[in-house]
């Protein structure tokens, strides 16, 4: 390998020296000020990266052996504290290219660091604080904590796993308002399979922007198109907390899917959306226990910081059939980018037999909502640190219908503000 090439590469991951002052004398003497690799070379000598030979020279066309690369691999690991995730990245990569000859350095990279180029731990904690009020003067809150370790491996070049670890803990102390154990909660490979990019196992399943479903799919997701981009999904409902209704969680089924959605950019600023769901109770032979929905809906930018979209749909229920919401959000805030916020203001309808799980808490502030729910929202979120987003937002819902027979269906309001922290 050239040296000229190391001291290229090197460079691209040196530790942020970039930022560092250095002195202007010349570390070499056949590296002249105006030489293209001056700067860099100049900059990984004061770092202590290269140090040439003892005449003064650096030899940038000089061959080197892989027992000298290791040399250098090793002098940016000793420096890797000082260095971007990107950069960390690039010299992990060229610690497990070169483990062998670092081992012989006495240089320790363990089978966990050799694998490091393959497998990356990230994780998110949640604090959300809920409070709910309806007209029958009942009232309640929680405060939960929500933790969450995502785990990502490549396989090979084709295919990468990926699995979820969660907890809950009601920092109340309520009984039977969270679960204290960690679960997988998530676990599936991903990859290409025929020209398509398909997903086996369990995973989030929210179709367009939430207003059908909003839960997770144990099954199988099969994605392809580059205009008109579809997805293709089957499996059986993780979550059973469905359609609302008297039944409990605990005895609704998990219900069998088996769907389909539709994706196509009309403009830079327009895409619009489909789908069509089968929802299907596979505990009874009922032919009546399958319910078809189907959703057509636009997103489209305003302006620089302004996008609406919008959603309507309709399942095959003999009455309660219809769902639609519409949102305008300005800006957004960014995890990445300090400062940055986000405001939005939504109206929605959603009738009881309209969709098994929309992702607006449910088919009203409740979550239960027995006979729908319609009514406004209003948003806000802020990035004031590095990794760290906050939001709060407020839900007032009433009754789609005015049936006074239907037990517990009332008008309700809804508080939610949270902190996110990504790690």
């Amino acid at each position: 390998m050239k040296k000229k090439l190391v001291a290229s590469l090197a460079a691209a991951m040196v530790l942020g020296v970039a930022g560092t002052s250095f002195a202007a004398s010349n570390p070499f003497v056949d590296v002249p000020a105006k030489h293209w690799s001056y700067d860099a070379v100049t900059k990984l000598a004061s770092a202590g990266i290269v140090d040439g030979y003892g005449d003064g020279t650096f030899r940038g066309d000089k061959t080197i052996s892989r027992y000298e690369m290791a040399q250098i691999v090793a002098k940016a690991m000793a420096h890797s504290d000082q260095a971007t995730a990107e950069q960390k990245a690039a010299i992990d990569k060229l610690s497990v290219e070169f483990a062998e000859e670092l081992e012989g350095l006495n240089v320790r990279v363990t089978k966990l660091e050799k694998n490091a180029s393959t497998v990356k731990v990230t994780g998110e904690a949640r604090l959300r604080y809920e409070n709910y009020d309806n007209d029958d003067a009942n009232h309640s809150n929680s405060l939960i904590l929500r933790t969450r370790i995502h785990l990502n491996g490549q396989i090979n070049d084709q295919w990468g796993y990926y699995g979820r670890l969660q907890s809950e803990n009601n920092l109340r102390g309520d009984i039977g308002k969270s679960n204290d154990t960690v679960t997988m909660h998530n676990v599936y490979v991903k990859g290409n399979l025929f020209g398509t990019t398909t997903t086996i196992g369990r995973f989030d399943y929210v179709p367009n922007f939430g207003l059908i479903m909003d839960g997770r799919l144990n099954g199988v997701k099969i994605g392809f198109g580059n205009a008109l981009k579809t997805e293709l999904y089957y499996g059986k409902q993780q979550d059973k907390d469905l359609w609302g209704g008297y039944e409990a969680p605990e005895v609704q089924p998990n219900l069998e899917v088996l769907a389909g959605t539709l994706k196509y950019a009309t403009s830079k600023a327009t895409t619009l959306n489909g789908g069509y769901y089968q929802f299907k109770d596979t505990e009874t032979t009922d032919s009546d226990d399958t319910m078809k929905v189907w959703e057509a809906g636009f997103r489209t930018q305003l302006a620089a910081n302004w996008a609406l979209k919008a959603s309507y749909g309709q399942s095959d229920a003999d009455e309660d059939d219809q769902a639609y919401f519409a949102q305008l959000d300005y800006k957004g805030a960014d995890k990445s980018k300090v400062g940055s916020y986000g405001v939005w203001v939504g109206y929605r309808d959603l009738e009881a037999q309209a969709a098994p799980r929309p992702t607006f808490d449910g088919k009203w502030a409740e979550a239960n909502g027995f006979n729908g729910g319609k009514g406004y929202e209003v948003g806000f979120n802020y990035t004031p640190a590095l990794n760290t987003v906050l939001r709060v937002k407020y839900v007032d819902m009433k009754k789609s219908t005015d049936d006074a027979t239907i037990v517990g269906d009332r008008n309700s309001k809804f508080l939610q503000a949270q902190a996110e922290f990504f790690f």
